[in-house]
């Protein structure tokens, strides 16, 4: 009955737009696992998280034309059979990227719509720099990667900043080191594959 009385003080909390419940590791990360947005503690930008279905994940040409996502920004679901070198990089399609994530990488992204988007890539790149080295790369033969992160615009996207890990969805108010850093720890290395090399795009 305390659960219940938990989670449905929870859903009204949340219904009235007010900051989402933090991520504690009891039961309101369970909510998070569950598909509804939890707070990332520790954040700013009123960073936060939530799980999304895993989708049917082939490789599809770049001209096949428009690939349907259930989520966005995607967090699986069909890619190109090339993925994106990790690192900050503008514009890159989302068939290129949805493969990193397969790869158990993480995919920040930046709205930028109009204008000058070197601000907000640049805000977004060095806030991406502060993860600290993925240890599973550090000693793969494949590629000295740092991190599996790639850092990119996407003017699909309905808030100034968003990411993905595979089943996973990231979201903020702006660029917050704190919480990429969080979401990287538990969500990285997560996926159906393990890989650290490098991509070939662009």
């Amino acid at each position: 009955m305390k659960t219940l009385a938990v989670l449905l003080g929870l859903g009204f909390v949340v219904g009235c737009a007010s900051p989402a419940p933090a991520v504690d590791g009891g039961v309101v990360d369970d909510i998070a696992r569950n598909g509804m947005w939890v707070a990332i503690p520790g954040g700013a930008c009123n960073a936060r998280e939530r799980s999304v279905e895993v989708q049917p994940s082939p490789h599809v040409e770049p001209d096949a034309g428009a690939i349907a996502y259930l989520t966005n920004p995607p967090a699986s679901g069909p890619h190109y059979p090339v993925w994106t070198r990790w690192g900050v990089w503008p514009d890159v399609p989302r068939g290129y990227w949805v493969h990193n994530l397969e790869h158990g990488g993480v995919v920040f992204l930046y709205r930028c719509a109009t204008g000058d988007c070197n601000a907000a890539r640049d805000a977004l790149g060095r806030a991406a720099a502060r993860i600290p080295e993925d240890v599973t790369c550090a000693f793969s033969a494949a590629s000295p990667v740092r991190t599996r992160v790639v850092v990119t615009s996407d003017r699909e996207i309905d808030t100034e900043v968003a990411g993905a890990a595979w089943g996973w969805l990231y979201a903020a108010d702006c660029a917050d080191a704190p919480s990429m850093q969080s979401f990287y720890a538990r969500h990285a290395r997560m996926a159906t594959e393990d890989v650290c090399a490098d991509g070939a795009f662009p």
